[in-house]
């Protein structure tokens, strides 16, 4: 019997585990999959331009490292700010992100208070 039961109740959340019951799961779950698809987007895009900044200062820094003097300090310089500028790109990518989540979530709730 109690196997029984235990199946019956499987069943049952399988099947709401499925899709959304009501129209309002299936907004809710579709501004969920566009938040988290933008997010992604976001973070890609802003990924590439970290990489490749940070490997253009990586870049700069070697060529200090072979350097002398006025170039060397120049070098130096052009790759920390490339650094900082990076991790300003990041904080922005974060930010962002976190604007699209926090958007969705409103709306999420907005259709839950309805």
């Amino acid at each position: 019997m109690k196997l029984w039961s235990a199946t019956l109740v499987l069943a049952a959340l399988l099947l709401s585990a499925c899709g959304p019951a009501t129209p309002e799961e299936a907004r809710i779950d579709n501004i969920e999959d566009m938040a988290e698809a933008e997010a992604r987007e976001i973070e890609s895009g802003f990924g590439n331009q970290i990489a490749a900044m940070r490997g253009e200062a990586d870049t700069a820094a070697a060529q200090a490292e072979a350097a002398n003097s006025f170039d060397a300090e120049r070098l130096k310089t052009r790759a920390e700010a490339l650094r900082e500028e990076a991790r300003i790109l990041e904080r922005q990518s974060e930010a962002r992100v976190k604007a699209v989540r926090d958007r969705a979530q409103a709306e999420v709730s907005t259709i839950k208070a309805e």
